[in-house]
C-alpha cells in the first residue's frame, strides 16, 4: 500500500513506535503490575484514590456499555494485552489484536490465548471481509502514535459495525506533537475531523476524570522496582521523566476524551 505524503505529517516512522515498544517483557510486568495496562486508567469511584490497578480496569470497564456480550472486537494497538484479556474474560468477546510491535505481540499470545494477534503497521492493515470483520473496533490511547490517523480509520471503516477511540486530546485549539513520545496530541476539533475523513460519523464524544498523579506513581515505583541499580534508558526513561513531572507539576496540558462513531452509509 503506498502511503500519500501530508504536510506536517509527524516526523517519525512506524518503526520507531516499535521500538519505543520493544523493551524486555519482564521490565514491562514489572513496571506496568499485573494487568499489563499501559494507558492512564479514569477514576473508579468505587475504588480508593490510590489503587491505580483498580482505575487502569475501570478505564477499560467504561467502553463496555458500546461493546456488546459476544461482540468481535480488533484492538488497534492492543499492547501486551490487558484490554483484550478483560474483554474475553469479561464480556466473552473475540478479540484480534493489532500491534506494530513483535516483542508485544509475543506476550499477547501467551497472555490472552484465546484471542490472536497480527504484527503490522495499522496504516497497511488488509482486513479480510468475513473472517475479519467485527462489531467493534477499539483503539485505547493509541490513535496518536499513529502519523496518518485518516488511513488507519479508512482502512478499518468497512469492517467495522462501531469505532471507539479513547485517546489524549491537546486542550484548546491547537493540536501539537511530542517527538519523544512519538505522538500527535490534537485538538478535539482535528480528531473529529481525522473521524469524517475516515468515513465515520460521530456518535457520542466524552471528557474523562483521569488519575494523573496515581498512575505517575505507580509506574514511577515499577520502574524503581525494576531498576533499583542504575536510571533506565530508552522508553523507561521516558516514562520515568514523564512520571516525575506529573507529580512535580501536576495533570499534563492533555484530556482525555471517548469517541464513539459509527461508519457513514
Amino acid at each position: 500500500m503506498t502511503i500519500d505524503p501530508r504536510p506536517n505529517e509527524p516526523s517519525w516512522h512506524s518503526d520507531d513506535v516499535a521500538d519505543f515498544y520493544s523493551g524486555e517483557t519482564a521490565g514491562w510486568r514489572e513496571v506496568l503490575g499485573p494487568g499489563m495496562h499501559y494507558h492512564f486508567g479514569s477514576v473508579d469511584p468505587t475504588s480508593p484514590v490510590d489503587d491505580a490497578e483498580a482505575h487502569f480496569t475501570h478505564g477499560v470497564r467504561q467502553l463496555y456499555p458500546w461493546i456488546p456480550i459476544g461482540s468481535k472486537v480488533i484492538d488497534v494497538g492492543c499492547g501486551w494485552g490487558g484490554p483484550a484479556r478483560m474483554l474475553v474474560e469479561e464480556r466473552d468477546c473475540s478479540v484480534h489484536g493489532i500491534t506494530i510491535s513483535k516483542v508485544q505481540a509475543d506476550e499477547f499470545a501467551a497472555q490472552v490465548p484465546r484471542a490472536r494477534v497480527s504484527v503490522t503497521d495499522a496504516r497497511e492493515l488488509e482486513l479480510e471481509p468475513v473472517r475479519d470483520d467485527a462489531d467493534v473496533a477499539i483503539m485505547l490511547e493509541s490513535l496518536t502514535h499513529m502519523p496518518r490517523p485518516d488511513l488507519v480509520l479508512r482502512n478499518l471503516r468497512p469492517r467495522v459495525g462501531r469505532l471507539l477511540v479513547r485517546d489524549h486530546m491537546a486542550i484548546g485549539e491547537t493540536g501539537f506533537t511530542n517527538l519523544d513520545w512519538r505522538m500527535r496530541f490534537p485538538s478535539r476539533v482535528e480528531m473529529r475531523n481525522q473521524i469524517a475523513e475516515g468515513g465515520f460519523r460521530l456518535v457520542h464524544e466524552e471528557t474523562l476524570e483521569v488519575p494523573w498523579r496515581t498512575s505517575a506513581r505507580h509506574w514511577l515505583q515499577g520502574i524503581r522496582r525494576a531498576f533499583p541499580l542504575f536510571t533506565p534508558g530508552g522508553q523507561f526513561e521516558t516514562l520515568q521523566r514523564l512520571c516525575e513531572s506529573i507529580i512535580v507539576n501536576g495533570d499534563p496540558q492533555v484530556e482525555i476524551v471517548m469517541f464513539v462513531a459509527e461508519p457513514e452509509p
